[in-house]
């Protein structure tokens, strides 16, 4: 009999250690985002702090899908997490000073700070299959995915909380904190296998062509390109637009709608965790019409003529974007080997990463042009396309998930 995860220390230090890097990232964004305005009185400087940000993590991920594969997965973690809370104390230092050269230091240190910590998704993904069991490995993203969940909708408001009622040497403390201990536990999971690259000339080049010559990865992504302009409507100005001019509602419907959504993504990792097998014997199939679910329930929600409606859409539409989610990154642990989840994973975010930056101007665009409402069509048509490809695509489609083969890498 399998052991539970809740019983396996290894996935409870991973699963630790990702908890800790969300709340402490998620601290860092209030921090940074509040402070900076303080500092500049104004909303672009906020703004272009996210793009420095956002910047920073694509360079990275294109380096990331050319060295990651050199470096012990448990080892970099480990000085990641040290790397990131060392550079909080530094930013914590540079805010409580004044003038233009600080706030030069500051974009410095944030830079390399995001630089470092988007080398921690793709290696946090190509681990987690070398800590549990491969029929585990939905559970376990489920379980991560929920937790991540979590700490996104409850971090902003502790983050805000404390920086109105705690001292700013606290919130430092208790961000850079954070990120030290996703590294400790990190540090302590001991694998039997070594996680470091079979071949240091082996070319990164080998990652790229990965995406594009296998079907599944191709397909995968082909559906993030077209899901990722979708996904730029539930955007915070988008929601707010379609709230004000759609539903002719004020800010308390934007954030029930918000606040829907998120608990439907929750119920839907929470379905991923109670074990349903049907997602494991069809994981191919269910990534198809999740897809398709999301179309249907974003062409409803577009219709719906009252909000409380919306709202009840929001819901129903969580749990379908969460399960395709998991499915999917479920699909790609299980299609690479270990030595290459890491370099591919990062190769993907480097391609995906500016494009979700461009995708909020372009519907913003569209926004302006079609009318919010317009958008919200053409963002269903775009989840239905998406689908179509996962359903007619057989190499996806017909993805069988074999949990029989007790595999740890």
């Amino acid at each position: 009999m399998k052991q539970s995860l809740w019983k396996q220390a290894d996935f409870l230090k991973m699963w630790g250690s990702q908890s800790f890097q969300s709340l402490g990232h998620i601290l860092l964004l209030v921090l940074i985002m509040t402070q900076i305005y303080a500092m500049t009185e104004s909303v672009f400087g906020a703004a272009a702090v996210l793009a420095l940000m956002s910047g920073a993590s694509f360079i990275s991920g294109l380096l990331a899908s050319y060295f990651i594969n050199q470096f012990s997965l448990t080892r970099l973690l480990y000085y990641i997490g040290w790397v990131r809370g060392i550079s909080t104390v530094i930013l914590g230092y540079l805010l409580l000073a004044e003038g233009q050269s600080a706030l030069f230091l500051i974009l410095i240190v944030l830079f390399f700070s995001s630089f470092v910590g988007a080398w921690y998704q793709p290696a946090r993904f190509a681990l987690l299959p070398l800590v549990v069991s491969k029929s585990q490995y939905m559970k376990a993203n489920g379980t991560i995915t929920l937790v991540h969940q979590l700490l996104i909708t409850a971090g902003w408001g502790i983050g805000g909380l404390m920086a109105v009622f705690a001292p700013f040497p606290v919130i430092i403390g208790i961000t850079a904190s954070c990120f030290i201990l996703s590294g400790i536990l990190i540090k302590s999971i001991r694998l039997t296998i070594d996680t470091k690259s079979v071949k240091v000339d082996s070319k990164v080049e080998h990652a790229w062509k990965k995406i594009f010559r296998i079907p599944t990865i191709r397909t995968i992504t082909l559906m993030d390109f077209i899901e990722g302009l979708a996904n730029a409507i539930w955007a915070s100005a988008l929601l707010l637009a379609f709230t004000t001019v759609v539903l002719e509602k004020g800010s308390e419907w934007w954030g029930a709608l918000n606040a829907g959504y998120t608990v439907g993504a929750m119920i839907g990792s929470l379905l991923v965790i109670s074990g349903l097998k049907l997602l494991e014997r069809r994981i191919g199939l269910m990534i198809g019409l999740c897809g398709l679910s999301m179309g249907i329930f974003t062409f409803l929600f577009a219709l719906s003529p009252y909000a409380i409606l919306a709202v009840i859409v929001c819901v129903l539409m969580g749990p379908m974007y969460s399960i395709r989610d998991i499915c999917q990154e479920t699909v790609l642990q299980d299609i690479m080997n270990h030595s290459e989840r890491a370099s591919v994973m990062a190769a993907r975010n480097a391609i995906i990463a500016p494009w979700t930056g461009c995708t909020f101007l372009i519907m913003g665009y569209l926004a302006d042009v079609l009318g919010v409402q317009m958008v919200y069509y053409l963002a269903a048509t775009l989840y239905c396309i998406a689908s179509v490809i996962a359903l007619l695509h057989p190499s996806l489609r017909e993805y069988t998930y074999k949990v029989e083969q007790e595999l740890r890498a």
